[in-house]
């Protein structure tokens, strides 16, 4: 299990969304899988965005059911059965800034 730092493109006040994340690995394995799932804004849990286990895959992307709307963004990469993870890579947007007028 891995966890990454937490991202926030450098900007907290602003909202982002995720535009894809992929994972890559050495050749996956027969009895390898890989999870990769995220938690925004300091949630207690972790929202899963994909798992593969296909053989001989060397990465998976997604890009439908990802987060829209959130400040900061943390992910966790879970390998089993011999699976190599060798990188992960997102593309956000910056959406919006909510500004206090108070």
């Amino acid at each position: 299990i891995y966890d990454t730092q937490i991202f926030n493109a450098g900007d907290i006040a602003s909202y982002k969304s995720l535009i894809d994340v992929t994972a890559g690995t050495v050749f996956l394995p027969a009895a390898g899988q890989v999870v990769v799932r995220y938690r925004i804004d300091n949630e207690t849990s972790y929202t899963t965005i994909f798992t593969n286990t296909t053989d001989n895959s060397i990465s998976r992307t997604a890009i439908t059911g990802l987060p829209k709307f959130y400040k900061e963004i943390q992910f966790r990469i879970e390998s089993t059965g011999g699976a190599e993870i060798t990188e992960l890579s997102f593309n956000e947007e910056i959406i919006g800034r909510k500004y206090d007028t108070a």
